[in-house]
């Protein structure tokens, strides 16, 4: 039995010694009069769709969400089919021929025109399995970066604490923010929230007041719980209730079998709508495990990168500096990602400003 659930995500930042630029001349360290130590927040944003990274494609993983909007009927009787349920096929059973013929395309044709406040329950679905898309493949990782002062070389020690990830699944809705915490044993001996690293700051490489390269560091978390608590704070912020519950509220079981039940054919109508009712619940709740399941499955066994940022003595361009470092900017990760079948390239780019304090 798998004793690890979630994603087992692994980060680790490649020696500074590989984060050149291109073969010049090393510029020396930073300015001694510039203050570069300190803490700062970090912004690193991933794209988890680019070179094949996922085990499978992005859209595997809500492809029941996207069955029940294509094909409601033929997706909740093939789920129930596939658990050994036998709701759907008992029904048929029982139903004369031309009843049983009419069945699925009732149950689509109530779901094709049912309607969620003022939107069509299709496009609603639409915009689920793009937000579940999202967050599984698009996060972006804030964290803690700690820098000692540097010595005459510009070497320096880096402290790198994890603190939350974000997700935006809904354009203009609030941005989905999730703590990074330690979960619960068993899962909890593969979590490392903070390292420490060597690194190094230069002077500018490209008319920038300092740059910064980070040394080997990793950390661990279990990815996937984070994804399905984002997906829960979504569907509040939307529904005003977790995933399971959207569904339920976009795929109304109860409306959809007291339609199709009072649908007749030559004066026999098909009737059983506890057993209609039966059916959408456990297809809905099929769908649901479905999805979660393949979330917790991932398992990020190793994701490495290198990376370099520029350093600006300024809060933003135009501003006056103080020799003080108040922002890194135009960071990129040259990273990769091991899901159990070899590293992948993985495009990833980080941003930072000062945290407030001295």
């Amino acid at each position: 039995m798998n004793k690890r659930h979630g994603v087992a995500l692994v980060l680790v930042v490649v020696s500074g010694a590989a984060c050149d630029d291109g073969g010049a001349t090393d510029p020396g360290p930073a300015p001694a009069d510039l203050r570069v130590d300190g803490a700062y927040q970090i912004v690193s944003s991933y794209d988890l769709t680019v070179g094949a990274v996922l085990p499978q494609p992005v859209a595997t993983y809500a492809q029941d969400i996207v069955g029940l909007r294509s094909d409601p009927a033929g997706t909740m009787f093939k789920l129930l089919d596939d658990a050994g349920v036998p709701l759907a096929s008992d029904l048929l059973d029982v139903l004369p021929d031309v009843l049983a013929d009419q069945l699925k395309k009732a149950i689509n044709d109530f779901f094709a025109a049912d309607v969620y406040g003022d939107a069509r329950v299709s496009s609603e679905l639409d915009a689920l399995t793009a937000a579940i898309q999202t967050v599984v493949a698009r996060p972006d990782m804030v964290s803690q970066l700690s820098l000692s002062a540097p010595d005459a070389t510009g070497a320096t020690t880096a402290t790198h604490r994890l603190a939350e990830l974000r997700y935006r699944p809904y354009v203009g809705a609030p941005e989905i923010v999730v703590p990074i915490v330690a979960p619960p044993a068993p899962v909890s001996s593969i979590v490392t929230l903070e390292t420490t690293a060597t690194g190094r700051v230069t002077g500018g490489l490209a008319g920038e007041d300092a740059h910064l390269q980070v040394g080997d560091h990793a950390f661990g978390l279990p990815y996937g719980s984070y994804v399905l608590a984002a997906l829960d704070q979504a569907m509040g912020y939307r529904y005003g209730t977790d995933l399971r519950g959207a569904l339920g509220l976009l795929i109304d079981c109860d409306a959809m079998a007291a339609s199709v039940a009072g649908k007749c054919v030559l004066g026999a109508c098909i009737g059983h709508q506890s057993t209609l009712v039966a059916i959408c619940d456990s297809g809905v709740d099929l769908a649901y495990q479905q999805l979660t399941e393949r979330i917790r499955a991932l398992n990020f066994d190793a994701l490495r990168q290198s990376g370099q940022a520029q350093m600006w003595d300024a809060a933003a361009a135009g501003d006056a500096g103080d020799l003080r470092v108040d922002r890194l900017a135009a960071g990129n990760w040259a990273a990769s990602i091991d899901f159990g079948m070899g590293p992948r390239n993985v495009a990833a780019t980080f941003a930072g400003t000062r945290a407030t304090g001295p």
